[in-house]
């Protein structure tokens, strides 16, 4: 069992899994699940989507900010929307409180994924393509992960991909290691 207010955070694109994963990785952890897109959905009182529609990508990013940073995590797996990772100050926040995993899928599975779930609030500039964004965001992703989860197998279920973090995660999820804050901000 996890530290009290240990959490977990799992980031990547959108499609990667993050929400289902985190759903069976809670039950692992015995820890409580949140998505922090439905935290931004209450707050706005709009789909995804429709916030993205009404604002554009560079608001949507400042209210992600305001509202996750307003958040007091405890004792959860965090599923973050994908574009978290261009806030320093949500991440820093999110290294904080505990490990931070991030869910890497290839291209083509997050464009399967994504077409066979449209519409989807992502945030990102219209003439931005799927494939330039994985291509920006991916470094990003890589630079605040704690550990990387290879997601390119379609046959490894969601549950699956949960006890993988759980095996490879090592000391990364134990409650010493958690319980002796190894992360500052910086």
């Amino acid at each position: 069992m996890l530290p009290t207010s240990a959490c977990v955070s799992l980031i990547g694109m959108p499609g990667a899994g993050k929400t289902t994963v985190g759903r069976y990785l809670s039950e692992l952890l015995g820890l409580g699940f949140r998505d922090t897109d439905d935290d931004l959905e209450r707050d706005q009182g709009l789909k995804l989507e429709e916030i993205m529609q009404a604002v554009g990508p560079t608001e949507f990013r400042a209210i992600e900010e305001r509202v996750i940073t307003a958040i007091p995590f405890a004792n959860e797996v965090i599923a973050t929307g994908g574009s978290v990772i261009y806030s320093h100050k949500i991440m820093a926040q999110l290294r904080q409180y505990g490990p931070i995993v991030y869910l890497d899928a290839p291209l083509s599975f997050i464009e399967e994924r994504i077409g066979a779930n449209p519409p989807r609030g992502i945030a990102k500039d219209q003439a931005c393509s799927l494939a330039e964004l994985y291509r920006e965001r991916t470094p990003l992703y890589q630079h605040w992960a704690d550990l990387r989860i290879d997601c390119s197998d379609p046959s490894e279920s969601p549950a699956l991909l949960a006890q993988r973090i759980v095996s490879e995660s090592g000391t990364l999820l134990s409650a010493d290691t958690l319980r002796r804050d190894h992360h500052s901000l910086t």
